[in-house]
């Protein structure tokens, strides 16, 4: 480490001059230098000030000759601790033009850069120090690199000018939506864009995990690669559930007997077979936003990702220690929807709702029941909220004959950045836990 220290990769005083030189040379450089650093890029404390100084000069529309710049800085009482007007005329000795002010703002950016390193890297050592488990070590030390490359990625911007035609030429094609496959849905929402966070939510029961093996089923027979992190169901039973779905045979009386097993075993696996030929990926042991991210990553080198889904949002952690679950909610809620950004997919992410739907007449469910935080709400770009009426019936009156008991269900488009909202009519099919479109014309 201390090799490392004393490295000239620590900071450039040539690469600093030259750049604060060129921006007293050029005032027409400065929009580049300021695409490429900021005033805390600096290392050289005299350096600070003079940048900020040459700035605001520029913002001022006023001249960042030397002259303009000495009474600047004066103003600012830095003159004389940045040392002086002999400390400005060596920096414009440093170099003969502005031709090159984007390379030298590029080393002061790189050193900047390797000094967050440097820390991050100390960082990490230190958490090696605290009272943690390994899982909680390995947890902390993902979150500080994850934090440099974030930090990395918030300087990023792209021009209206340059990309507005570009943008908007490509809507018609609709080529990055992806259709979830159920027609009512996607008549509201027109299917899924990448770097969303579309949220399905519901009570216990309402089939979330089913709505969302469908779309994932739709998604992946249409093309595309998906990586399901199921964190309540094992891959085992997610396997035989879709088998089962797509056969349209009833799993549980088929595992217990109550059906008639040769005829329909042979149904289930030739969905096997057809189910051999699609792009999921289950993975159960992605309980934090940085596992999911490190697999995901590792996974669109090898196979590629067109869409993530979790299931479900309260079953994860955010890797540390936190004693208040909201705001640990309210993490995850964020880490997911910069996850969908930076890695450019879909992330589906299932949430409960709390009990309060229970307590009303027709149990239909509302933006406010989101459990555990109201972030996931701000965070989601498309919120659905998954509502089984007859569930409720089924409970309240169990006598209730069948036609009370029909399996239609809502799937409430409560939030569409894109669109409008509304009401998707589903119909649910216990026996295979799946779901369908409920049919045009039925009430």
């Amino acid at each position: 480490m201390t090799k490392l220290l004393d490295s000239d990769k620590l900071w450039s005083k040539e690469g600093e001059a030259a750049t604060l030189a060129s921006m007293m040379l050029e005032r027409d450089c400065i929009p580049g230098v300021l695409a490429v650093v900021q005033a805390d890029d600096f290392y050289l404390p005299e350096n600070k000030p003079i940048f900020t100084a040459l700035v605001e000069l520029y913002g001022a529309n006023a001249p960042t000759d030397a002259v303009a710049l000495r009474t600047e800085l004066k103003k600012m009482n830095e003159l004389e601790r940045i040392g002086g007007v002999e400390y400005i005329a060596r920096i414009l000795d440093s170099v003969p033009s502005a031709a090159s002010a984007g390379y030298y703002a590029g080393v002061v950016r790189d050193r900047r850069q390797y000094r967050d390193l440097l820390q991050g890297i100390e960082r990490m050592g230190k958490v090696l120090d605290e009272p943690l488990t390994v899982s909680e070590q390995v947890q902390a030390i993902q979150d500080i690199a994850l934090s440099l490359e974030a930090e990395k990625a918030e300087t990023e911007f792209f021009e209206l000018s340059e990309h507005a035609t570009a943008v908007v030429g490509a809507m018609p094609d609709h080529q990055d939506v992806i259709p979830t496959g159920f027609r009512n849905i996607d008549r509201i929402i027109g299917g899924l864009c990448p770097g969303e966070l579309a949220v399905i939510a519901g009570r216990p029961s309402m089939g979330k995990s089913g709505v969302a093996l469908d779309i994932a089923l739709n998604m992946a027979r249409a093309g595309k690669s998906i990586v399901f992190f199921s964190l309540e169901m094992g891959h085992k039973a997610l396997i035989e559930r879709a088998a089962c779905s797509l056969a349209r045979v009833n799993g549980a009386a088929l595992k217990s007997g109550a059906i008639p097993p040769q005829r329909e075993f042979a149904k289930v696996c030739e969905a096997a077979f057809a189910l051999e030929k699609v792009d999921i990926v289950f993975h159960e042991g992605g309980m934090t936003p940085a596992a999911q991210l490190a697999f995901i990553r590792a996974r669109k080198k090898s196979r590629g990702v067109d869409v993530v889904f979790v299931d479900y949002l309260q079953l994860m952690s955010g890797g540390h220690r936190n004693e208040n679950r909201v705001q640990e909610v309210s993490e995850i809620s964020l880490k997911l929807k910069r996850l969908a950004m930076q890695e450019h997919v879909p992330v589906i992410a299932l949430s409960q709702l709390n009990r309060q739907v229970e307590n009303r007449e027709h149990h239909r469910p509302r933006l406010s029941d989101l459990r555990d935080s109201g972030s996931i709400e701000q965070d989601g770009d498309i919120v659905i909220l998954l509502h089984r009426e007859d569930y409720y019936r089924r409970i309240e009156r169990p006598d209730a004959d069948g036609d009370d008991l029909d399996g239609r269900a809502e799937a409430i488009i409560a939030k569409n950045r894109r669109g409008p909202t509304g009401i998707a009519g589903l119909v649910f099919l216990e026996e295979f836990a799946s779901f369908g479109d409920l049919a045009e014309g039925q009430v």
